[in-house]
């Protein structure tokens, strides 16, 4: 099969024919159909966020795809026959810790040694990858695989963020960063019924896009005003900020959050990563900062693959650009230059 291999840091990964992986006891085979092209994989292809990568590792952590091979002893709680559509979560949670008996899987204490496409697990970067059972989650037969790949990164980790913030209608949001998480987060927040949705980016054509899938207000960061903007947009400040830049300074989202309120930050860059950070004005205004990492892809995704079957999210309206396996490398660099909103691998 082929896949895009690394190679080490700084240099493109290289698309190559690599042995096809068999499903173990325990373990599903995917035959992918596309994977997102995520801003966590720039700092992880950087050595920034998980440190050194195995040469010959595969990448890519958000993916779906088709069942194409059960392996032995696959409990398949859901049921599962080959050719059935389906996501693979990048955390694969063990299901026994108590953070998974307690609801709260992306903290699984496995983590540190398995995430898909991350950590230990070839990830969707190739036309075929083996997961433990547990990282396949259903797809609804009237969504397509090709375009579904955003729930299981950008999506679940919006829907993620908002729940931990007790997102719930009526309550006020601003959505600092219109990219792929922050486009997600902007469609989720009209399917909870948050208002007003404000959107915040330096970029106008994600800003015209984040208009365009509901955003209720777009205000360009870099403009003198955009404090002003902002706070014009709400009654009290906002509820909820949303942080989903890899490197937030806060100032923003301090100066517009009302007393009370939540900041909820996503952003993976490196674990080196510092932030200034007032704590007098976190105490006096009892403001409450949330770190939220990805998803609980037992909960998060089957409520997400409904959402969109359904139609109260529209997936193919964050696919912003579709590449072929050739140009993944040209694709990352139009990540770095902030082309995408979403992007994403095409690969069977």
């Amino acid at each position: 099969m082929k896949g895009a291999v690394y190679k080490g840091y700084g240099l493109p990964l290289e698309i190559e024919e690599v042995p096809n992986p068999a499903p173990k006891e325990g373990e599903v085979l995917v035959k992918v159909a596309s994977t997102g092209i995520c801003h966590s994989d720039l700092h992880l292809l950087s050595g920034e966020l998980v440190g050194p990568l195995p040469n010959g590792f595969i990448i890519g952590h958000e993916i779906a795809g088709w069942v194409e091979k059960i392996g032995e002893n696959v409990k398949n709680p859901y049921g599962l026959k080959e050719g059935d559509p389906v996501l693979v979560s990048w955390i694969v949670p063990c299901g026994i810790c108590r953070y998974c008996a307690n609801g709260k899987e992306n903290y699984c204490k496995d983590n540190a040694k398995r995430l898909v496409g991350l950590i230990g697990i070839n990830g969707g970067h190739a036309e075929y990858l083996t997961v433990p059972e547990i990282a396949v989650i259903p797809l609804a037969k009237n969504l397509d695989p090709y375009y579904s790949s955003p729930i299981a990164c950008a999506y679940g980790t919006a829907y993620n963020a908002l729940k931990s913030a007790n997102a719930t209608s009526g309550k006020s949001v601003v959505i600092v960063g219109a990219g792929g998480v922050g486009s997600a987060a902007i469609q989720l927040a009209n399917s909870i019924g948050l208002n007003p949705i404000v959107a915040v980016d330096i970029d106008e054509n994600k800003l015209k896009s984040a208009k365009l899938l509901g955003a209720t207000h777009i205000i360009n960061a870099n403009e003198n005003d955009a404090r002003a903007k902002v706070l014009e947009a709400l009654e009290d400040g906002a509820d909820i900020v949303y942080e989903t830049k890899p490197y937030p300074d806060f100032k923003l989202s301090l100066e517009v959050v009302k007393s009370g309120g939540t900041i909820v930050v996503t952003g993976l860059g490196g674990f080196s990563t510092l932030a200034q950070i007032p704590v007098t004005l976190f105490v006096s205004r009892g403001i409450t900062l949330i770190g939220s990492l990805g998803y609980r892809p037992r909960i998060d995704l089957p409520d997400l693959v409904s959402l969109a079957s359904s139609g109260k999210i529209d997936i193919k309206k964050l696919v912003s650009h579709i590449y072929t396996p050739d140009r993944i490398n040209e694709a990352y660099e139009n990540l770095k230059k902030g082309l995408h909103i979403r992007a994403i691998i095409r690969w069977n």
